[in-house]
């Protein structure tokens, strides 16, 4: 179908902007690496797929700017703390401590390549043709991701301890990612966002843990409970605060103004 219903804008929206949002947070944490990763190839790598990750975010931006008739600048720039809706894990400061930049990545790919997988097969075309655009790109961010786990993680002693340590210090925040977002079970009915059998969780966990083993590195995950209130509906890290006041005082500045 190529349009919903008005009462499925909204949780649609929230939808995309939890992907969005994710998005264009760990794109800008990653971004500092420019210039600055332990080797060349990862300074460039680093670089190319921060962009991606930037290039993303504004696609479905525009997206959702179009569903609630305003601008995808505003989506981006001009909402409060509590509007966004990234997970935990993107708005963390990596300290410039690589074993935590990569196994957030580690976390983020391949949550994203499953997420935008599901969303490729929408019954929203709009939506469904976007994501697949986006899937084989995502592809190549875990490719990437999952071959320096292994070659850090089965490394060095030094390089093996940091990622460990990397990853238990990253394991507690990471489920959510999987948290959903509000309204999200009215798109699974009407199949904007197909229902998956094992459930994200199941095939997140299993994965990650599948390329955690082949890197010679423990991983334990829990899911959400229930009750708990994390970043897709508007409860954020201590950081966010401070980080969202820096990506946004230049627009800010001159809210309309055409970049």
């Amino acid at each position: 179908m190529d349009r919903i219903s008005e009462d499925l804008k909204q949780p649609l929206v929230e939808l995309i902007l939890s992907i969005a949002d994710d998005k264009f947070i760990l794109g800008h944490r990653n971004s500092d690496w420019t210039g600055l990763a332990p080797i060349l190839e990862e300074d460039i790598a680093f670089s190319s797929l921060s962009q991606d990750e930037i290039s993303h975010a504004t696609v479905l931006y525009q997206m959702a700017a179009g569903l609630v008739e305003t601008t995808a600048d505003k989506l981006a720039y001009g909402r409060k703390p509590e509007e966004y809706r990234c997970a935990q894990i993107v708005e963390l400061s990596h300290d410039f401590d690589w074993a935590f930049s990569v196994c957030r990545d580690f976390f983020c790919d391949h949550f994203d390549y499953l997420r935008l997988s599901r969303l490729a097969r929408s019954s929203y075309t709009p939506l469904a043709q976007v994501a697949a655009r986006l899937v084989p790109e995502e592809e190549i961010h875990v490719h990437h991701i999952d071959t320096l786990m292994k070659r850090l993680g089965s490394g060095t002693k030094e390089s093996h301890d940091r990622m460990q340590n990397a990853l238990e210090r990253l394991a507690p925040v990471a489920s959510g990612l999987v948290e959903p977002t509000k309204g999200s079970e009215l798109l699974e009915k009407q199949d904007i966002y197909p229902v998956t059998n094992p459930s994200m969780f199941e095939a997140w966990s299993k994965k990650i843990r599948q390329v955690a083993d082949a890197a010679n590195l423990k991983l334990s995950l829990r899911p959400m409970r229930p009750d708990e209130i994390g970043g897709r509906r508007g409860r954020h890290s201590s950081e966010f605060a401070a980080l969202l006041d820096e990506l946004t005082e230049v627009y800010r500045l001159e809210p309309e103004a055409a970049w």
